[in-house]
């Protein structure tokens, strides 16, 4: 999925609006960022800080300083995992998408962007989770996607972080709520299981805690 894919529409900043003008299409929009644009030009983005920093609040905004940060933007060609990169290294609600010639196209917006990393990742298909540790030598993607299928098991999306310890954590969305006999293959296979979850685990504690309360009740 390409940065041009993710496109929202949202009002552009102009040099010559005051910034009243820009707090209101923020506070309209839920965003604290909005791109201005000069001659369909991508510029800087404006933050709502260095509005409220102003002296005046009817300050045009030609008179606000821009630095690197504020300049960032990403090429409507871009992945959006590129995209992710940007959010976090900036700590940004709104990333601008541009041709090659800096043409202003429109933005990204964090919702737009976790609604794309949740179709990836697989977050909206019903199945259980489970992670497995291991040393990042050991990782093996063909024998671990092997293990899966052979329980009849698909791997919705498989993720990996390595940990302060130097440790590496596989993230495995599945198709399955039910993955003991999964587990237990792992296992037979040394793998070391850090944590499961499942829709069905969290039914069980549901119905656990109720009766708990229901024999509270009754004594």
């Amino acid at each position: 999925m390409t940065a041009r894919e993710l496109i929202s529409t949202v009002p552009i900043l102009q040099p010559s609006d005051a910034g009243t003008k820009a707090l209101r299409l923020m506070n309209e929009y839920h965003l604290t960022q909005l791109p201005m644009v000069v001659d369909n030009k991508y510029v800087a983005l404006v933050e709502e800080d260095q509005i409220m920093d102003l002296e005046e609040p009817e300050q045009l905004l030609e008179s606000l300083q821009y630095n690197g940060a504020s300049r960032t933007a990403i090429q409507e060609g871009a992945h959006l995992f590129e995209a992710l990169k940007l959010f976090h290294e900036f700590k940004l609600c709104a990333l601008p998408v541009v041709t090659k010639e800096n043409e202003y196209l429109g933005i990204i917006t964090k919702d737009n962007l976790l609604a794309a990393l949740a179709q990836y990742n697989g977050a909206k298909e019903a199945g259980g989770i489970l992670a497995l540790e291991m040393d990042p030598r050991d990782y093996s993607l063909s024998e671990i996607a092997r293990i899966a299928e052979s329980n009849d098991v698909i791997l919705l999306s498989v993720n990996t972080i390595t940990d302060p310890s130097g440790k590496l954590e596989v993230l495995l969305k599945t198709n399955r709520q039910e993955l003991h006999s999964l587990v237990a293959t792992y296992e037979r296979f040394n793998y070391t299981i850090k944590y499961i979850y499942s829709e069905e685990q969290e039914e069980d504690l549901v119905k656990k805690n109720y009766d708990l309360l229901m024999n509270y009740i009754s004594m």
